[in-house]
């Protein structure tokens, strides 16, 4: 008996301890609790680490020790305490989210993937497992998947903020504007949302990408003064004036955001190609290593830095670059350090592995974009077919504008073209606006009364009301000749070529981002083939208004090649138009580095160093009468 009664007043004593023990530590939780919410950080890490020194693992310790290590960034730790828990608590929901929100932070996209799908299994109703699957999804550019999560998770819980504003979000990448702008017009008017800044700051991006310029920046304006600390509005401002081609107003929107919070890398990426639009090469490179110091992932600064700087200087970054393990990359980020490496091998002169890289490169970024190839060949036909073919009497405009319109291909020496016409005072250069193309796809010329040139005149002079001469340099207009030649009172057409070989070489070495057909070497062939073809067509009845600009021609004689194209305009002879070097004005396009020397022709029959790459171009270029010699 003495036995047994010794051992019930020793569980006694146990039981005791422990619930001591518990009131202790739940006391030392909620003491650390108190600690991270005041910001005394390294007194909630003290009171963390001492409980697991003393042998304590509950879960509410692990997570939240975890949870304070992801928010300090101190990944290794928060993930060495999230293991443990996973493995004592496997059944608990929340660790796998916050682990796969790490992972996802650090782009290790399939772990974090498999993380959320446990999390799943354990609950299928668990919204914010959806939510956070959502997430992945989105940066997996899987945007159904994101879609479908994020609408169980508002099924699951309708009248969460964040699920709500995360599918505006995502409608508004699939450019569902009108759904994305209405939900975020009901999230701003809801009384239960106090802070609105990221309702107004989303609002702008829609207003954006439906090309409301001026509501987006009435919106982010309204943004930075009522909330003079949130450094996206500062990003996004200063990206809505790049896109529309005010460089320096842009330059001094992030400028200021960098004063605001110079802690944000992606400021610097923007300050970066900033400068390189404004020719201010050494700026470019301090901003893009700038950044790449704060986040060595921002693969976007070294594909910039890779068409103009070789890393010389920086031996740490190219071997991180080059050595870079690309397993849990996603397709966009892989795309650009295939290019980057590429662009590095290049100007090593190591022209295998850049063509093995090039090639890399453009079989990854075709799993993000189909080619568009087919669409074009058969819009072309059809403009031929209705405004060629079936030509009718030109249409008299009174009109004292000049319109000039630069087509071509991508890559054929447009950007030096737009550079030397801009050198005339009077010239406000365009870019590669769209509205010509917009305009057509509304246009029927069946019905009476429709001008597709006032309608063009009249969005140039909303961009420009004083310009007398303007350059349109969106190159697929190659293709409506015909309607320019009918419809466009003083109007006149410039159309660039070059070596066919070098051309598709060069649209292939570049990352276009809106050129679907560039990563196919057979694509760009049989569309350089049509557009030649079609050119020399139209000559033959629009010879008085197309002129055709050689670019290799011009390189090499530049002096008789540029006064020809000058001649013909018109206009009075300069011989500041034989340094276009010299033009101060942005350049937005993939040839704003080389268009900053003077005019070489370094570049003419540089194919000839990517033979077996470009093999695929030549059976289909040696069964043109005129191309074929390029071969020889």
């Amino acid at each position: 008996m003495k036995g047994f009664g010794e051992n019930k007043n020793s569980k006694k004593r146990d039981k005791s301890f422990s619930k001591s023990n518990n009131n202790y530590v739940n006391n030392q939780l909620n003491l650390a609790s108190n600690f991270f919410k005041t910001g005394n950080i390294l007194l909630a890490e003290k009171i963390y680490s001492q409980l697991l020194k003393e042998g304590n693992r509950s879960y509410e310790l692990l997570f939240s020790y975890a949870l304070i290590s992801r928010n300090t960034l101190k990944f290794k730790l928060a993930k060495d305490l999230l293991t443990q828990s996973i493995s004592t608590y496997p059944t608990k929901i929340d660790h796998y989210i916050l682990f796969a929100e790490i992972l996802r932070l650090e782009k290790k996209f399939s772990k974090a993937k498999e993380l959320l799908l446990t999390a799943r299994r354990i609950n299928s109703q668990n919204s914010n497992t959806l939510y956070n699957l959502s997430l992945l999804y989105r940066d997996l550019n899987e945007t159904e998947n994101a879609i479908e999560n994020i609408n169980h998770a508002i099924k699951l819980n309708p009248r969460k903020y964040i699920y709500n504003f995360l599918k505006a979000d995502l409608l508004k990448d699939i450019e569902k504007l009108e759904e994305s702008r209405a939900i975020l017009n009901e999230l701003y008017l809801s009384k239960n949302i106090k802070d609105k800044k990221d309702i107004l700051f989303l609002l702008s991006n829609v207003e954006q990408l439906d090309s409301n310029f001026l509501n987006a920046e009435e919106i982010l304006l309204k943004v930075i003064k009522d909330y003079p600390n949130f450094t996206d509005a500062y990003l996004n401002l200063s990206d809505l004036y790049f896109q529309q081609k005010f460089s320096k107003k842009a330059k001094d929107v992030i400028s200021k955001g960098i004063k605001v919070n110079p802690n944000i890398p992606q400021m610097y990426v923007n300050y970066g190609m900033i400068a390189r639009s404004l020719g201010d090469i050494k700026d470019a490179k301090k901003y893009f290593l700038k950044a790449i110091s704060m986040d060595k992932n921002l693969f976007i600064c070294y594909l910039s830095l890779s068409t103009f700087y070789d890393f010389a200087d920086n031996p740490n970054e190219l071997d991180y670059l080059l050595n870079l393990s690309i397993h849990n990359l996603n397709n966009n980020d892989k795309a650009k350090v295939f290019y980057s490496r590429a662009n590095i091998y290049h100007r090593l002169r190591d022209f295998n592995e850049a063509s093995k890289n090039y090639k890399l490169a453009n079989e990854t970024k075709r799993k993000i974009c189909l080619s568009n190839k087919d669409q074009l060949l058969e819009k072309s036909n059809k403009v031929k077919k209705i405004y060629y073919e079936n030509e009718t009497k030109k249409v008299v405009n009174n009109s004292s504008q000049e319109l000039i319109f630069i087509v071509g291909m991508p890559r054929s020496g447009s950007t030096l073209l737009e550079n030397i016409l801009s050198l005339n005072e009077e010239v406000v250069d365009l870019g590669e606006i769209e509205i010509l193309s917009d305009i057509m796809k509304t246009y029927n010329p069946k019905i009476k009364g429709q001008n597709p040139y006032e309608k063009y005149v009249k969005e140039v002079k909303k961009l420009h009301p004083n310009a007398k001469i303007t350059t349109d340099k969106n190159l697929f207009n190659y293709m409506f000749c015909p309607v320019i030649s009918k419809y466009f009172e003083n109007s006149k057409i410039i159309f660039c070529l070059r070596n066919p070989l070098d051309n598709i070489l060069s649209i292939y070495r570049a990352n276009f981002t809106q050129v679907y057909f560039s990563t196919s070497i057979e694509d760009i062939t049989e569309i350089y083939i049509h557009h030649y073809e079609l050119m020399k067509t139209y000559f033959k009845t629009y010879s008085k208004t197309l002129f055709f600009y050689n670019y290799d021609e011009l390189v090499k004689n530049p002096s008789i090649e540029i006064k020809k194209i000058i001649d013909w305009l018109g206009w009075e002879w300069s011989n500041k138009y034989l340094a276009p070097h010299e033009n101060k004005r942005s350049v937005f396009t993939a040839s704003s580095e080389q268009i900053r020397n003077p005019i070489h022709s370094k570049s003419v029959g540089g194919w000839t160093k990517y033979k077996d790459l470009l093999e695929p171009a030549f059976p289909l270029i040696s069964k043109n009468r005129d191309l074929k010699k390029y071969l020889k």
